[in-house]
């Protein structure tokens, strides 16, 4: 129920507040765009993703979900693969590993091994990587992970 782009939002603020952060810290907002990039809830996506943004932090959104990351680890897409629900996506996750959980993620479905492969296969999905958010399926994962490789 804390999930929302406002509240998430707020609880990054809240981190950067209370901890003392070196100038060389980066703060990433990361949310799914699932129904929050709908005509009912876009305008507001968008202004969090603008104040975040005046604030310095970096943005790393996945569309539709932070699943589509996870199931570029274990199967290719292209960009003509298109999920427009999570539900879709956990669906491929289960069809491949036989079970998924969003809850526990079994991180042995998920080697290290797999983690350039998906930063290659989430870049080439990128077509557009200064979009503040993927406009097709995709994710802006790789921009973290790839940093913090």
């Amino acid at each position: 129920g804390q999930s929302g782009p406002d509240h998430v939002f707020r609880r990054l603020d809240a981190f950067r507040d209370e901890y003392e952060l070196l100038p060389d810290d980066e703060l990433w907002l990361m949310l799914d765009t699932d129904h929050w990039t709908e005509p009912n809830h876009v305008a507001n996506f968008g202004r969090v993703c603008r104040e975040a943004s005046q604030k310095g932090y970096q943005l790393a959104h996945s569309n539709p979900c932070f699943e589509v990351w996870l199931l570029l680890h274990v199967f290719p897409l292209d960009a003509a693969t298109q999920f427009t629900r999570c539900a879709e996506v956990v669906i491929r996750l289960r069809e491949i590993l036989g079970e998924y959980s969003k809850r526990t993620i079994d991180a042995r479905h998920f080697p290290a091994e797999s983690v350039r492969d998906a930063i290659a296969q989430a870049e080439a999905l990128d077509t557009n990587p200064d979009d503040r958010w993927p406009q097709a399926t995709g994710t802006h994962v790789y921009k973290v992970v790839r940093k913090l490789l």
